[in-house]
């Protein structure tokens, strides 16, 4: 009868730690669920998806354009002349005085003509020693075609404004870099202005310092360019000069 007593007493004990058990189960999974807190969703505003930028249609650029070459007649520009660098070769050139006293047929080219504005002047004109505008200038070169014409009437020839017996004219400008000798300056004006026709010289008109002769093609108004001429007896050409 004890024994069955102590049975009963040992199977008690075991049920009620059993619900024990079970209840402080219970309380621990409330507990940790009461410490769970649901954090809510963040409520920042939603990020800005940039937009593509919209392609803007660009101003159409003027094409750069070369510029407009000068009418058929018009004069050539004058040349402005800076001082030339040292070691550079200067060739001789003569102009056209402004004067209104020449028939209009009559040209008349000079060391003392306009413009005046020279790289290496002798005394304040044209250098028939050493050169007077530097072989980079771009000018005319200065032809004669000889023809046996006599002096019109009413035409004052002389030492320093001698008559050529022929016509005076002119080629396009030129470097005068490329005027290597003075057959290749005569060359030119052959094949500009034709059969006979050659580059001036110094000397032409039987004396120096000037030339007269008549008035033939590629000559502009007085007053606006100088005008390569030769020189045979002084070192004052492009192609013999001193650097």
């Amino acid at each position: 009868m004890g024994r069955w007593i102590a049975y009963a007493a040992v199977l008690l004990l075991l049920a009620v730690g059993l619900v024990l058990g079970t209840q402080g189960g219970k309380h621990r999974r409330l507990a940790e669920t009461s410490r769970v807190q649901v954090v809510p969703a963040s409520q920042e505003p939603p990020v800005a998806v940039p937009e593509a930028p919209v392609p803007v249609a660009s101003a159409p650029v003027s094409p750069v354009l070369a510029d407009a070459p000068p009418p058929p007649d018009a004069a050539i520009a004058p040349v402005v002349a800076a001082v030339a660098p040292s070691g550079q070769r200067h060739g001789l050139t003569f102009a056209q005085p402004r004067e209104g006293v020449l028939p209009a047929d009559v040209a008349h080219l000079s060391c003392h003509g306009e413009p005046r504005v020279l790289d290496q002047p002798h005394q304040d004109s044209c250098n028939p020693y050493k050169g007077d505008m530097s072989c980079r200038t771009v000018l005319p070169v200065l032809c004669v075609r000889e023809s046996g014409a006599a002096v019109p009437q009413g035409v004052e020839s002389g030492f320093y404004k001698g008559w050529v017996q022929g016509a005076l004219g002119a080629t396009e400008p030129v470097m005068g870099a490329i005027l290597t000798s003075r057959a290749v300056a005569s060359a030119r004006c052959e094949a500009e202005l034709g059969a006979g026709w050659r580059m001036a010289e110094f000397h032409d008109g039987g004396g120096g310092w000037g030339l007269q002769g008549q008035r033939g093609m590629g000559l502009g108004q007085p007053g606006l360019t100088r005008y390569w001429v030769a020189i045979n007896d002084q070192r004052g050409n492009c192609w013999d000069s001193t650097p």
